[in-house]
């Protein structure tokens, strides 16, 4: 009985010392994911972006190739839809649904990192992404 009232602390503090390596785990993992998600929106925007300055060049089309990749690794399932709406629609920006679909499409990804507190609402994403209306 003696030894059995010695070994349960050990055995208390294995148990505990396995349960915080795999919860630690976890963590980090999610942690990793989550910064990947977040970095492969980012590249996304910037790719378009430089698409929409630059031109199509093969370094841009690579980014963003790149970007839309990491985008089905990591992305939610929100975001890949939206993301798949906007290239069914002809991945352009000229006319406003398009523009509507790209809001609808950072929206979901700023959900998905956990920045939608606060998000840009009625004209002000659309006049940051795309400058003012032309008249």
């Amino acid at each position: 009985m003696s030894a059995l009232v010695a070994t349960l602390p050990l055995f208390g503090i294995l148990v505990g010392a396995i349960l915080q390596y795999f919860f630690g785990r976890t963590l980090e993992l999610r942690k990793h994911a989550q910064l990947q998600k977040g970095q492969a929106y980012a590249d996304y925007f910037r790719a378009f972006a430089a698409i929409a300055t630059i031109g199509r060049t093969k370094d841009t089309l690579a980014n963003l190739t790149d970007a839309k990749a990491r985008i089905c690794v990591y992305g939610s399932k929100e975001v890949i839809a939206r993301l798949a709406a906007f290239e069914r629609s002809g991945a352009s920006t000229a006319d406003t649904q398009s523009r509507a679909l790209v809001e609808e499409l950072l929206r979901a990804m700023r959900r998905d990192v956990g920045t939608s507190t606060g998000i840009a609402i009625g004209g002000d994403l659309s006049l940051v992404l795309f400058g003012p209306p032309r008249t």
